[in-house]
């Protein structure tokens, strides 16, 4: 029986969780992919400058010394692109976290102020959002409690 009521201390809501962790990790994992391209792509442009002898005989540090800013640059777009695309990632995640957790607070202090009405509550979730499972509790719950 302890073993049933032990909760959980790591996965608490798994789908939450899940889908959050694999956002940080797609998040993670492009950014290094797309530096990884990016740096690819510019070497090789610049190993075929080299092979077709605009450089003539530049030793290894002044290659570096010429091209490290133009490297940096193309880094910096990589990742300033990536950083983009995380946060609108990271801000659709969690509307759907925060919004019906707003919801569902909102309409409980309603059902709370107006306990003399006969006005049922219901708590309204769009499709994609977390916490479905809740909501439908607590919509039961609501329910019963203005019978």
């Amino acid at each position: 029986m302890g073993i049933l009521k032990h909760r959980r201390k790591l996965i608490v809501n798994r789908e939450v969780q899940y889908d959050a962790l694999m956002f940080v990790g797609l998040f993670v994992t492009g950014i290094f992919l797309a530096q990884v391209i990016a740096g690819w792509v510019l070497v090789s442009k610049l190993e075929e400058k080299a092979l077709a002898g605009e450089y003539g005989s530049m030793s290894i540090a002044e290659f570096i010394a010429r091209h490290k800013v133009m490297f940096l640059m193309n880094e910096f777009i990589v990742v300033a692109v990536c950083l983009v695309a995380g946060f609108y990632l990271t801000n659709r995640v969690t509307s759907k976290i925060v919004g019906p957790l707003f919801n569902i607070r909102r309409i409980i202090n309603k059902a709370t102020r107006h306990e003399e009405s006969a006005e049922v509550v219901e708590i309204k979730l769009r499709e994609g959002d977390y916490f479905q499972d809740l909501a439908k509790d607590l919509n039961v719950a609501l329910q019963k409690k203005s019978k």
